[in-house]
């Protein structure tokens, strides 16, 4: 199981930024919402003190390998309350990742809020998917990386009708340090992630393809801070010319808009489960 503190931090050597990808997160190559966190973090080791992200916008050029990479940053835009800061993360010489992050100090405005979150039990009394499912207790998986529960079981037999999740998460260990952009990259990685399992959970089995994410856009709206269970509320509904798209919200357990979401994932047909 990796920590989503420990495996995208950077570490500065000759006046630039590297980071080694981390195994625990392999899902179709390293995760998607997993090197996002890394770009995030990049970005606000460069961003004025007392700075916190406001959205970041990220496009996924390749697949990037489990090795170390350079991240690229580049303030754009400097104004006296908001940055704007480009980031690539390379390996051997070719970018597989860009993003541009939006970050502000500023606090100050209304503050009104007419979304709800959904009606779904609290995480308290309900079963992990540890404890709904077993398997191999030596075998690392991506899944690790986070305790989740279901607010409610959907299977093949009995699929869930619509292309939805709502479902709590937690980081298991997890401390941001006081580091604001370590804290919104956990709404992010949930935000890329699950639109993939919101879109193939009404079928009836599991499809002959995979949709990896070509962007990411998500909007920051609070600090998780102190929430440890974060509910993803995440629809895919719509499909058509070789694209999934899908979009989400994520909630604090105490009823917070923390982030909204969405992406674009390419349709590409595989002859076997990856």
């Amino acid at each position: 199981m990796g920590k989503l503190q420990d495996d995208t931090a950077l570490t500065a050597r000759d006046g630039k930024l590297f980071v080694t990808l981390s195994q625990d997160w392999n899902i179709w190559g390293p995760n998607g919402g997993y090197v996002a966190a890394i770009a995030l973090r990049a970005a606000g080791m460069v961003a004025p003190a007392g700075h916190r992200p406001s959205s970041i916008s990220v496009q996924y050029l390749s697949v990037g390998k489990f090795e170390e990479s350079e991240a690229v940053v580049e303030p754009v835009k400097q104004g006296r309350s908001a940055w704007c800061i480009n980031v690539a993360l390379v390996q051997g010489g070719k970018r597989f990742l860009q993003a541009q992050v939006w970050t502000t100090d500023r606090s100050a405005g209304p503050n009104t809020n007419e979304l709800k979150m959904p009606d779904v039990p609290p995480p308290a009394g309900l079963k992990s998917y540890a404890e709904i499912y077993t398997r191999e207790s030596d075998k690392r998986n991506f899944w690790d990386n986070f305790e989740g529960k279901p607010t409610r079981i959907w299977t093949r037999e009995d699929p869930c009708p619509t292309a939805t999740i709502e479902e709590w998460h937690r980081y298991p260990g997890f401390d941001a340090g006081g580091d604001p952009f370590l804290d919104c990259a956990r709404p992010l990685i949930l935000i890329d992630t699950l639109q993939w399992p919101a879109h193939n959970r009404p079928l009836p089995s599991y499809p002959n393809y995979i949709a990896p994410s070509l962007d990411v856009s998500v909007w920051f709206h609070a600090l998780p801070g102190d929430a440890d269970w974060l509910l993803a509320d995440v629809h895919s509904p719509t499909a058509g010319n070789g694209l999934i798209h899908g979009r989400a919200r994520v909630w604090s357990e105490d009823g917070r808009l923390l982030a909204t979401g969405s992406s674009h994932m390419l349709v590409t047909p595989t002859p076997s489960r990856a």
